[in-house]
């Protein structure tokens, strides 16, 4: 019974530690910093920098099944030594352009499920993210499915692109 359990706990490390079935067979295990982040509107192929060029940003999968994420913008500003003797209007403008969460993951054939145990918007905690994952060349594009924001006229969808440090 000990060596059953021992192979189903091998076998469960073996795939969270390997990419979803794609062509490329890589994996998504490991640190990436991020590239680009863009909103592509679906009815126009438009593409959107969100939070303008070059956002700083890391995504990190474990083999254990932890992940975390945190993005920002990279122009980011604030006329204090601290967020904490900022105005509120600039900690808002701090919060708006910065986000973090980190739970565990879950591979599914298209991607990853993220299962938000923290993040910096509360209303994520305890829920679901669906990230839809490809990899081109050594980059990994990692889109959410298509959402309606109140700002735009057409459904958009996220896109992060992501270069692997480790």
């Amino acid at each position: 019974m000990r060596d059953v359990l021992w192979l189903l706990a091998l076998g469960t490390l073996l795939l969270m530690s390997t990419a979803p079935p794609m062509a490329s067979g890589q994996s998504i295990v490991g640190t990436w910093r991020l590239v680009s982040m863009t909103y592509v509107d679906k009815s126009t192929g438009k593409e959107t920098d969100l939070w303008g060029k070059g956002p700083i940003g890391f995504l990190t999968y474990t083999p254990g099944g932890r992940m975390s994420a945190v993005i920002s913008a990279a122009s980011r500003h604030i006329s204090k030594e601290s967020a904490d003797q900022a105005s509120v209007e600039e900690q808002a403008t701090l919060f708006r352009t910065s986000f973090a969460y980190a739970g565990t993951y879950s591979l599914t054939s298209a991607g990853a499920i993220h299962h938000v145990e923290v993040a910096s918007d509360p209303t994520w905690v305890g829920k679901d993210q669906t990230r839809f994952v490809r990899f081109e060349g050594k980059r990994l594009i990692v889109t959410g499915p298509p959402f309606q924001p109140v700002s735009a006229p057409n459904p958009q969808v996220l896109t992060l692109v992501w270069e692997r440090v480790e």
